[in-house]
């Protein structure tokens, strides 16, 4: 019953406008590839409706935005988080702010891996949001294309999605927006680390199953990367020059040098073939982790998930371990 009032008073509300916060400010020591990447990433930010719908049998709201980079295509460029709240009549006591995940999914069209993170993270009691990237859930573009090509194709729309999606999350009652946690999966890490490395509105940054140099790993990983190289092949990145050209905008390592190495965590597989071991360790040497925030799991890219409580409890510990910070309710709805 208490769950059911929360889910009524979540979308009980019109359209709301969202104030987009996203800095793309230089920084001391950011050297001309990271200058050329937040310029390449840019947009104008200004204010947004966000709307609140009932869920879809699992989330417990839909909450809808538009791209802060349109393509022209409606559906794609309508942004959907899915948002699990915890269970419990605190959840919606602005008072008693929790903390929050924002989840990027994997490659898999059905999102599993952020679907069973999402439900763990609210059986946990910390809201989680998944976000939908183009091309997935009621993104479809018309005509379809395969599986990851409409993500690469509009790379800069999905970090700017993932940084929208910030000041969303950041807007609910509920929530602590010092408290908001960034988490990305695989395809979806490389979004991720981009959209962490534009400024410092999340307060830590997991990514899993990721790596640096993106057409390396297109050109020469195996299972997923094949069938992503394929796919691109067909709609005519056939080519070094324009994999690259295609990739280059979301590289990881060009901002991974602004990503702050005491608050992300990297989790890999050693035995990996999609991400190999050489490809995360340069995107983990570029950010400066150390031991502690480098993690691998046995197993491969694909085995590797039979440990995902291992992952889930590693991301609720960091979650529920951040300090709880002053929650603007006046400003919020």
């Amino acid at each position: 019953m208490l769950r059911m009032m929360l889910v009524v008073w979540m979308v009980g509300v019109p359209a709301q406008a969202v104030t987009d916060t996203a800095c793309f400010a230089l920084r001391d020591g950011d050297v001309k590839a990271v200058a050329e990447a937040l310029e390449t990433l840019a947009w104008e930010p200004g204010a947004f409706d966000v709307d609140a719908q009932p869920g879809d049998g699992d989330a417990d709201a839909i909450l809808s935005f538009p791209t802060a980079r349109p393509a022209g295509d409606a559906a794609m460029d309508t942004v959907r988080l899915r948002w699990f709240a915890p269970r419990g009549a605190d959840a919606a006591d602005d008072a008693d702010a929790g903390p929050a995940v924002l989840l990027i999914h994997s490659l898999h069209p059905d999102m599993p891996i952020g679907l069973g993170l999402a439900r763990g993270l609210r059986a946990k009691g910390i809201h989680a949001f998944l976000l939908e990237l183009p091309g997935y859930g009621a993104r479809v573009p018309t005509p379809a294309k395969m599986t990851g090509v409409t993500p690469l194709e509009e790379s800069r729309m999905a970090v700017a999605d993932v940084r929208r999606a910030y000041d969303v999350i950041a807007s609910r009652a509920g929530v602590d927006p010092s408290r908001v946690v960034l988490q990305g999966t695989s395809l979806g890490s490389y979004f991720a680390a981009a959209a962490a490395g534009l400024d410092d509105c999340f307060a830590t940054t997991i990514l899993l199953l990721s790596g640096g140099n993106g057409v390396d790993i297109l050109e020469n990983g195996q299972k997923d990367a094949y069938h992503v190289r394929g796919a691109l092949r067909h709609y005519g990145y056939d080519t070094h020059a324009k994999l690259t050209a295609l990739i280059d905008p979301v590289e990881p390592l060009r901002l991974a040098p602004r990503l702050d190495p005491a608050t992300t965590w990297m989790v890999n597989a050693k035995d990996d073939t999609v991400v190999p071991a050489d490809n995360a360790q340069a995107l983990a040497a570029a950010i400066g982790l150390d031991e502690d925030h480098h993690l691998w799991m046995p197993g491969n890219h694909y085995t590797s998930f039979i440990l995902l409580p291992g992952v889930l409890d590693l991301m609720a510990r960091q979650t529920l371990a951040l300090p709880a910070g002053q929650a603007d309710t006046e400003a919020r709805p």
